[in-house]
């Protein structure tokens, strides 16, 4: 199967913060953000798999600071690393200010998602091909993740079972 860039499946997004975004203080509900992450990164992982894909994990998700109601959302998401069938994808968010254009990064996660077809199992998606220093270090941290990511999973397994 051939190999695909990270540029091929880039994807971006913006998005105001509008009042039904927002808790009773005035800051971006943590689950809307989540939400709009889950969308961009699918639609990364789309691009790059050219198949159905389901949600597979979510690791490393972290609010570094609050989005108050009326900045920009500025979600950015990229493949990381593949396997046969997965795809890490790493999304990073800022917020911007609109009155100081003020910009910060707000929350960093890694999705992974699972190419499926019709009847829901696995297939094969395209290879990523490393283009530089930065995505080869982006690759290698990635490696490492999933490898955390399968015991993490075979740890969930086993407590199922008890």
């Amino acid at each position: 199967m051939n190999e695909k860039t990270v540029s091929e499946s880039e994807s971006e997004m913006s998005r105001l913060v509008l009042p039904e975004d927002t808790n009773s203080f005035g800051n971006l509900y943590g689950g809307r953000l989540v939400e709009w992450m889950d969308n961009i990164a699918s639609i990364t992982a789309f691009k790059h798999a050219r198949s159905k894909v389901v949600t597979g994990s979510i690791d490393s998700l972290f609010f570094l600071s609050p989005v108050k109601l009326g900045y920009i959302v500025n979600i950015h998401s990229r493949i990381t690393y593949v396997t046969r069938s997965t795809m890490e994808v790493e999304i990073t968010v800022k917020s911007e200010n609109v009155e100081t254009a003020e910009n910060k990064i707000t929350t960093r996660a890694y999705f992974t998602y699972v190419a499926i077809d019709d009847s829901g199992h696995s297939i094969e998606i395209p290879g990523l091909k490393i283009q530089g220093p930065d995505e080869e270090r982006r690759y290698h941290e990635g490696e490492l993740r999933n490898k955390m990511r399968i015991e993490l999973l075979e740890e969930a397994r086993k407590n199922l079972n008890k």
